[in-house]
């Protein structure tokens, strides 16, 4: 196994802090083209420490447990839209137990909105 290249460890420890990491963000923070960063994405894949997405790269599964505040940086818009959806099938004044989770936290966010929420009683 051979070393990173500077760039490529930065890029890791972004990975890391992050959640995730974007083409074109990397290729815009290293000023190199959006090439050069998916040659360094796909060979971090091929030695098993990211894994690639349309777009970008997360930390492989099994790499490293991402701390919860990782977890929420990742699919942000994707689980907005699950939390909305999930909050206008459910009636006012309803009771709910939500558990914890990234997505879930969506969901309680958008509940909050609804007539009957938590903090909607004078």
């Amino acid at each position: 196994m051979y070393l990173l290249s500077p760039r490529q460890s930065d890029i890791v420890t972004l990975a890391k802090s992050e959640g995730r990491v974007s083409v074109e963000g990397l290729a815009d923070r290293f000023n190199v083209t959006p090439q050069t960063i998916r040659k360094d994405l796909n060979d971090l894949c091929e030695r098993g420490v990211l894994q690639r997405y349309h777009g970008g790269a997360i930390l492989a599964s099994g790499t490293a447990n991402l701390g919860y505040e990782a977890r929420r940086k990742l699919a942000t818009d994707e689980k907005r839209r699950i939390g909305l959806k999930a909050a206008s099938l459910i009636p006012d004044s309803a009771s709910l137990l939500i558990n914890i989770g990234t997505t879930t936290e969506q969901v309680a966010a958008a509940l909050r909105g609804k007539h009957g929420a938590a903090g909607d009683y004078k």
